[in-house]
């Protein structure tokens, strides 16, 4: 297993309540885009009983492209590292500082989370949507998905690269049965690799 990988954990119902008081916040935070903005948790720790590493994915759905660089600016003013958007077309990638990122009156700590600015037509948010609504409907697909994800988690000879790769695979695989054409299942290996 590569030094840096972070074990997956049993599922924890927390998870659904720090995204629910990061919403909060940052819907209060961005209020001045009402009605451009929604938020979603995604990724694994928004899947009731799966398995993940402790780490929310957090998508500001972004309907009016025109608004991205005032959403910048306050998210940066609040602490967030602003990463750009890392090769994926319409995502746009924030780092938290520190635990106390989002920065509050009074100050708090925060659950870790990664969170991501995306276009309301983004290829990535779409794999995001479907993929966490797969994962929710069908419960073989998701036992599958957290058996390969303890598997790859305790492998000794697990690379960063050879998990990615494994996962995108699998992920590849239930995307092309809902739907996804062959140019958008390319281009989500393509960015995965």
């Amino acid at each position: 297993m590569f030094a840096d990988m972070q074990f997956v954990e049993p599922y924890n119902p927390g998870w659904k309540n720090a995204f629910e008081q990061l919403n909060n916040f940052l819907l209060e935070s961005l209020q001045g885009f009402s009605g451009q903005i929604t938020i979603e948790h995604v990724g694994s720790t928004s899947v009731p009983g799966m398995v993940s590493k402790p780490i929310l994915d957090i998508d500001l759905i972004l309907a009016d492209q025109k608004h991205l660089p005032g959403m910048i600016t306050v998210l940066q003013s609040l602490g967030y590292d602003y990463r750009g958007d890392q090769g994926i077309p319409g995502r746009f990638a924030f780092r938290q500082r520190s635990a106390e990122v989002p920065l509050a009156m009074p100050a708090q700590t925060w659950h870790k989370h990664h969170l991501y600015i995306c276009y309301d037509d983004s290829p990535a948010l779409k794999n995001h949507l479907v993929f966490r609504e797969l994962l929710r409907q069908d419960k073989l697909l998701a036992a599958a998905y957290a058996a390969l994800k303890n598997s790859l988690s305790v492998d000794p000879g697990m690379t960063r690269e050879k998990y990615t790769i494994l996962k995108t695979e699998f992920i590849i695989s239930a995307l092309d049965g809902a739907g996804f054409n062959a140019q958008e299942l390319d281009e989500i290996r393509k960015l995965n690799s």
